[in-house]
This record gives C-alpha cells, sequence and structure tokens, in this order.
C-alpha cells in the first residue's frame, strides 16, 4: 500500500478531479464542482497518494440536525432530537475499493472503513464546540455495508432531516456520536 495523506480540498487539487472514479457519475461530479470549495456548505476533505498526484478517495462534511415526528392530529410536529453533522459523500476510487489494509477488532480492515474512521473522528472533534449528538448520511447501495459494518443504523420511522436533493433515493442512516470507537 502507497503512502496516502487527508487533507483539506482545495481548488489546487483539483485538476486531480478529472482522473477520480468512484463508479458513480453524481458523486465523481462533486469534487469537479465549485460546492465542494463552499465552506458555507460544508468541507470536503480528500485521501491522496504521498506527491499529491492522485485522489484516492474523498469525503464531506455539512451541518445537520435530526428531529422526531410527533403525530397530533393530522399534524407533524417537529420535535427537536439534536445537532449532526451530515457525511455528504465518501467515496472511494474504483482502484481502491475493497481494498484490505489490515485488521481491527478482529475484522477486517478496508480503506473505506479507514476513511469513513478518518471522517468520524474529524467530526468527534467538533462535538464539544457545536454540540453534535449524531452522524447522519444517505447511502447507496454499494456503500450500505460499509456504514452497517460500522455501527450506521437504518433511520427509524419518526426519525427526520431535511433531505438534499441528492439523498432522495439512497438509505438514510445515522450513527449516535457517542458510539464512535
Amino acid at each position: 500500500m502507497e503512502v496516502i495523506n487527508i487533507i483539506k480540498y482545495t481548488k489546487e487539487l483539483q485538476n486531480l478531479a478529472d482522473n477520480f472514479d468512484c463508479g458513480n457519475k453524481v458523486i465523481n461530479r462533486f469534487l469537479k464542482q465549485d460546492y465542494a470549495f463552499d465552506n458555507n456548505q460544508g468541507v470536503t476533505y480528500v485521501m491522496v497518494n504521498k506527491d499529491k498526484s492522485r485522489i484516492i478517495g474523498f469525503y464531506a462534511i455539512e451541518a445537520d440536525r435530526i428531529d422526531e415526528i410527533e403525530y397530533i392530529g393530522d399534524f407533524k410536529n417537529f420535535k427537536f432530537m439534536g445537532g449532526a453533522r451530515h457525511i455528504n459523500f465518501l467515496a472511494l476510487d474504483l482502484k481502491y475499493q475493497k481494498h484490505q489494509i489490515g485488521k481491527l477488532n478482529n475484522r477486517n480492515l478496508y480503506l473505506s472503513d479507514y476513511l469513513l474512521i478518518d471522517c468520524e473522528n474529524r467530526i468527534a472533534k467538533l462535538q464539544s464546540e457545536v454540540g453534535i449528538a449524531f452522524i447522519t448520511l444517505s447511502s447507496t447501495e454499494q456503500g450500505y455495508n460499509l456504514y452497517l459494518r460500522n455501527s450506521y443504523e437504518n433511520f427509524e420511522d419518526d426519525m427526520h432531516i431535511i433531505p438534499k436533493d441528492k439523498d432522495l433515493d439512497g438509505y438514510k442512516m445515522y450513527k449516535c456520536i457517542d458510539d464512535i470507537e
């Protein structure tokens, strides 16, 4: 395995996005858009090789919240459950998918797990500053098992987040921040 670094995504690295392919055109396109650099929307981090000539993977984090839906007659009341950080995207280039890098707690550890753990640790560092109770995401079918094996759960029927356009077809999942190992 080559040496890798996970760094904040900047415009200087954007030309590397042309060679990134995770197998999903929508996710690939994200790195090429200015949205990936808009700190008012979130922050994007990229996993790059040692000489910063290739993007291996990336994730984007944005603010979110989870509400509990309470039904009062015919009306929905949204009761705040907790602040959250939403993993907007998390993806690896096809060349690095299903790449085992070791073992952790008697289970296989893949490069995708490593990227997710880095993302979770970055979010956990923010908890004392901004009040985070949950991590949320909307998984593709291809990423679903990654999140299950890392203790994410499907949203319960009475849970709600403000849907993002790209999330409408995904599996809505969450993890309590206190469950990060």
